[in-house]
């Protein structure tokens, strides 16, 4: 598959899904999306169990609406995405609050400390944060087979804050070859980004 044949596939991925008999655009669906769903709901003071309970509800409700819903009028995938997760986080603690409440023992017990902990009103904001978060890493899984190694160690190595002197040091390279290939490397993770945001969003 060409580059451009990746990218036109990708850009339809939403409208395939729309399909539930296509089960290979589902699989497909769910690795490019789930980890931002389960980081925004664990980004919330969600336990890891529960993040994967709420999680398997977002992925069932998404797969409930996928086929009614008019992509066209919607402005960003992602922000419907992220409002579905919210809905299925305010439905989890209207549920375990109603539990606890039953409960003689709710007074003495930790749950509803811990529902309250959970930080719901900032869902936007967490959901903002980890998508970009989520782009940054897909577009560096997409682009890492690319490069050679000493490329993407040497981007790498610039995210932590070694020096270029430093890079070329542990890297067994000259400086102004680690210059070159940590340019290259940003260079096509941006293009790879923006590719994402357009096709994703």
């Amino acid at each position: 598959m060409t580059e451009k044949d990746h990218y036109q596939t990708r850009a339809t991925l939403i409208q395939r899904v729309q399909n539930q008999h296509d089960e290979e655009s589902w699989d497909e669906f769910v690795r490019v999306y789930r980890r931002y769903i389960y980081a925004i709901i664990r980004s919330m003071n969600i336990s890891e169990h529960d993040t994967e309970d709420i999680l398997q509800q977002v992925l069932i409700n998404v797969w409930n609406h996928l086929p009614k819903m008019d992509y066209d009028k919607i402005n960003r995938f992602r922000s419907w995405l992220s409002t579905v997760t919210k809905n299925c986080v305010t439905d989890f603690i209207r549920k375990r609050s109603r539990d606890a409440n039953r409960l003689e023992k709710a007074g003495q017990d930790d749950t509803l400390t811990y529902l309250k902990s959970i930080r719901l009103p900032e869902i936007d904001a967490i959901a903002e944060r980890e998508w970009e978060v989520h782009l940054t890493n897909l577009a560096m899984e997409n682009i890492e087979p690319l490069f050679s190694g000493k490329a993407v160690d040497a981007f790498r190595l610039t995210l932590e804050g070694k020096s270029v002197e430093e890079i070329a040091k542990a890297l067994d390279l000259k400086e102004n070859s680690v210059y070159r290939l940590k340019n290259r490397v940003k260079e096509r993770l941006i293009q790879e980004i923006r590719h994402l945001r357009d096709q994703l969003e």
